[in-house]
């Protein structure tokens, strides 16, 4: 066997090596979990329960993606999300576990796919909603917060730049102080809402007088590495920052 074919044994190993880890099944007292590839916002696996009943099988999600919702403090999100889902793909949901009451051995495979992906959007857009209520929050906050630091004339709120792309960008507020000019996002610990701060400052960033930049977050540890990919193009502070920060910005803006 040449090395070509030893290499190419060697990722076929490792492909399937890491597909069965993806992929496995646990019984417990009668009952078969399924974990899949899905992951939920919380980067668990979505697991999938199966039990027989004669020649056909209930299958559910044994209310995991609740107790997802649960520890984000989104249940009622979650539930009136799950209910549409369930009502669109034509499973049952009870308030608690997607599940199909009835699947015979032809439907097995489709009911565990359809399961898991409903319990796993469900949960995603729960944290959507969660992650949209908390920046609207945010948002609010600092601009009271502009409006007690700087002269609120200066402060205008919802503002829409054009950055180096012609891309229209929004941004929560914009203070304009003579020839100093600072734009402040409020940012979640979300991936998302932190990706697409950095896309705007990143765009911003390229203006030929771009204006300065600072990001609002509550807590900077909590974005983890994400840290790195915000303060590229932009001062990341805090929300509880002393009034003495947000002057200092201002000065240092050109």
């Amino acid at each position: 066997m040449n090395a070509t074919l030893q290499e190419a044994h060697v990722i076929q190993d490792f492909v399937r090596a890491a597909v069965a880890r993806l992929v496995s099944v646990e019984s417990v007292a009668g009952a078969h979990f399924v974990t899949t590839p899905l992951m939920y916002a919380s980067g668990g696996y979505v697991v999938v329960r199966i039990e027989q009943n004669g020649e056909n099988f209930f299958v559910s999600d044994f209310g995991a993606g609740f107790e997802e919702a649960l520890l984000m403090g989104g249940e009622g999100i979650y539930r009136r999300q799950a209910k549409t889902i369930a009502e669109t793909v034509g499973i049952s949901f009870d308030d608690a576990a997607f599940f199909f009451l009835t699947a015979n051995k032809d439907q097995l495979i489709g009911a565990v796919a359809v399961i898991a992906n409903a319990s796993q959007e469900a949960v995603n857009l729960t944290a959507m909603r969660i992650a949209e209520r908390r920046h609207k929050d945010n948002s609010e906050l600092l601009i009271e917060r502009l409006r007690s630091v700087y002269d609120p004339k200066f402060v205008a709120r919802d503002v829409e730049i054009v950055g180096a792309s012609n891309t229209k960008w929004h941004l929560t507020s914009v203070v304009t102080v003579k020839e100093r000019k600072l734009v402040f996002e409020a940012v979640s610990e979300h991936k998302n809402s932190v990706i697409y701060a950095a896309a705007k400052f990143g765009d911003l960033a390229r203006l030929e007088n771009a204006p300065g930049r600072v990001a609002v977050v509550v807590d900077k540890k909590a974005l983890g590495t994400y840290l790195g990919v915000l303060s590229h193009n932009a001062n990341v502070i805090e929300q509880s920052v002393s009034d003495q920060v947000y002057q200092r910005l201002l000065e240092r803006a050109a």
